[in-house]
């Protein structure tokens, strides 16, 4: 199953949450074909204080991932779904861009906040905590 990867369950396993690990050890063993989008990269390296540590942690961890860049067809999922949520369901452009590069890659949308998406018609959204315990 491709799963793409929401940056709340990567920022919870370098807090070594162990529900978040488990999830990234699956990823890593090959039980799911994990996909991540840039724009979570950029989430990540946004942290406040990061450190020189930090960023070969995060460099290391989504190098488990395939890398899905923001391209057209991934910004226009993205715009429309902002056109169509953004005021009725408070929907955050980052979201619709992880939201679409999951539509656009036909995967499954692994996060903890599935309120933020569970709206969008067509986008399966689980969250893994609930799923594996």
């Amino acid at each position: 199953m491709k799963i793409v990867s929401d940056t709340n369950i990567i920022i919870d396993h370098l807090r070594n949450v162990p529900q978040a690990t488990r999830f990234l050890e699956e990823i890593e063993n090959g039980s799911f074909d994990g996909l991540i989008s840039t724009i979570t990269i950029l989430e990540l390296m946004a942290a406040p204080r990061m450190t020189e540590q930090r960023v070969g942690a995060i460099k290391t961890l989504v190098g488990i991932f395939e890398q899905v860049p923001v391209d057209e067809q991934v910004a226009t999922v993205a715009g429309r779904y902002l056109a169509k949520f953004r005021a009725s369901h408070g929907l955050e452009p980052m979201d619709a861009i992880i939201a679409a590069t999951a539509s656009v890659n036909k995967a499954v949308l692994f996060t903890l906040n599935t309120k933020h998406f569970k709206f969008i018609e067509g986008l399966l959204v689980i969250n893994p905590y609930i799923v594996n315990e």
